[in-house]
């Protein structure tokens, strides 16, 4: 995920143009990451010591980090580190750059700073971005001070990742006590605790749910895009509920209901957590309001 947003940084920067932004994208699937790459790009190595290790493998059948360590340039622990980096797209995104001569790695470092400070991203914040791990990434966009929403959301958010798109961006989290929308697949759980659930879009951008989901296309937004978006709903719905119940909370799942042109009103506010796929951004809607309001 992080490699969409550092992408469209270099991209808006004029560091990079369109045709090379589509195409370190379109390579990620097809690169192989060197450890030594990630070592210089986290500053554990300079690019003599990396240099230096290439040079010795040519030589004996070792691998990186073993010689890293063997020449007391990297602890394991460091090496760990490295390793767990290594299958991230951000590693991947990186290796494209430079095997394409896109950019060196002093402009990527220098850029990757510059997008940390124009972010505001701190730097607990901008590790768990480039980690790769889901649940670290959406900590950083989540302001949900509930405990239950707020792995709820993160369970829907990693399905829209598992099941619809891995190029997907987030924005801040927000609670407000009024949401207005166009269109909105949903579904509540009723039992131990009432939780609300709803996917809201503008115009047609349910369709970016409800598409890879059906394994269809829609033209417009109708019951055959609300009940796609229905299921996915569900499928989530029932694997918090499987979670929860390991904890003995007990929760039973309505069926999906859709609305248009409407709003929600909830006391207890509502946690809203807009998500951009393929440039269209559709929220997701959560209250855990038992007495919350759609007219």
């Amino acid at each position: 995920m992080f490699e969409l947003y550092f992408g469209k940084f270099l991209l808006e920067k004029n560091k990079i143009s369109q045709e090379q932004y589509d195409f370190i994208i379109t390579e990620l699937q097809n690169t192989h990451v060197k450890l030594g790459l990630i070592a210089v790009a986290e500053n554990l190595l300079t690019k003599n010591q990396a240099d230096t290790i290439n040079q010795l493998q040519k030589v004996s059948d070792k691998r990186f980090g073993d010689i890293a360590i063997e020449k007391g340039f990297l602890l394991q622990e460091e090496v760990n580190h490295l390793l767990n980096l290594q299958q991230n797209s951000y590693s991947k995104m990186l290796q494209v750059i430079i095997d394409n001569n896109i950019l060196t790695m002093e402009e990527i470092k220098l850029a990757s700073n510059d997008f940390q400070l124009i972010s505001d991203y701190s730097d607990r914040e901008f590790e768990h971005l480039k980690s790769g791990e889901i649940d670290r990434i959406f900590s950083v966009f989540s302001n949900i001070d509930n405990n239950y929403i707020n792995d709820l959301a993160s369970l829907m958010v990693r399905n829209v990742i598992r099941f619809i798109n891995t190029n997907i961006t987030l924005d801040k989290s927000y609670k407000t006590n009024c949401y207005e929308f166009k269109n909105m697949a949903s579904q509540t759980l009723v039992g131990d605790i009432d939780i609300f659930i709803g996917i809201a879009g503008n115009d047609n951008n349910l369709t970016v749910i409800a598409e890879p989901y059906a394994g269809e296309s829609f033209n417009v937004v109708d019951e055959d895009v609300f009940d796609a978006i229905g299921e996915f709903i569900n499928c989530s719905s029932g694997l918090f509920a499987s979670k929860l119940s390991i904890e003995n909370i007990s929760l039973d799942m309505t069926p999906p209901i859709s609305y248009i042109n409407k709003k929600i009103v909830s006391a207890e506010g509502i946690y809203v957590v807009p998500v951009t796929i393929n440039n269209n951004t559709i929220d997701l809607v959560l209250t855990i309001d038992s007495n919350f309001d759609i007219n």
